[in-house]
């Protein structure tokens, strides 16, 4: 399997719910070997915006496209093994093993032999394997699910809120992991509440304001106090040090 990641572009996105605008007109390229981070306030469309990336959504208008081509005209088995998407949601319903929970990322690709020992090691599963899934903690599934993604091994990872139930060790762990893809070549999208990890692990951002209005940008761009609170509301900027947004431009 090729490393460097296809190409997927949104051209002239606009997402809705119901009446609502949540994303208006936006044109959006991954780029390989970059993560780009994506903030924005409860009920922004980002995790609307992954579905759709994914190709598991229709937008209310424009398109994706991988490589030039529709993904909408790209089969479903197609897309996964290009594609792969860590939704919020749990896994509710799964009755099997950790293992078994975890190999389910091979099903785009049955012919390809592979082994789950490192994916275990590196989220530190080996101890959990046998055990039911459904018996771990909220932080345990989380890392379960992303071992599980780890061996999909998508050209583009979409992940929506990753650090969700995940310890400060094992977040630096995810962080790092996502780094690692960009540098091999493939391209990583996550959706961040935190400008902090924004700012130190992401090469780019968008900005979703939620009433149609979005910002593409650097970190050093876009993570200013001003910014902060226009996306998240006033006294937002407080929870960050001035001296942070001021490192990032020096």
């Amino acid at each position: 399997m090729e490393s460097i990641a296809p190409r997927l572009a949104a051209t002239q996105l606009t997402l809705r719910t119901g009446t609502r605008t949540l994303v208006e007109s936006l044109d959006l390229a991954l780029e390989p070997g970059e993560v780009l981070g994506i903030l924005g306030a409860n009920g922004a469309g980002k995790s609307t915006l992954l579905t759709i990336l994914a190709g598991l959504a229709t937008p209310a208008h424009g398109q994706v496209t991988l490589d030039g081509q529709p993904l909408a005209t790209l089969p479903p088995l197609t897309r996964a093994q290009h594609i792969g998407l860590l939704p919020q949601g749990d896994e509710g319903g799964f009755f099997g093993s950790v293992a078994d929970f975890i190999a389910l990322g091979r099903y785009p690709f049955e012919h390809r032999p592979g082994d789950l020992a490192p994916h275990l090691t590196t989220w530190e599963l080996t101890e959990l394997a046998r055990r039911p899934l459904d018996t771990l903690s909220g932080g345990e599934r989380q890392r379960a699910r992303l071992a599980q993604l780890a061996v999909q091994a998508p050209r583009i990872a979409l992940l929506d809120e990753p650090l969700t139930h995940l310890d400060p060790a094992h977040q630096a762990r995810l962080l790092a992991w996502a780094r690692g893809e960009a540098d091999a070549g493939r391209s990583v999208v996550l959706t961040l509440h935190d400008p902090n990890w924004a700012a130190c692990h992401c090469d780019r951002l968008l900005f979703l304001h939620g009433d149609g209005r979005w910002q593409s940008g650097t970190p050093a761009d876009l993570l200013t106090p001003d910014s902060l609170e226009a996306l998240y509301g006033p006294g937002t900027a407080t929870l960050w040090r001035q001296k942070d947004w001021q490192s990032l431009s020096t």
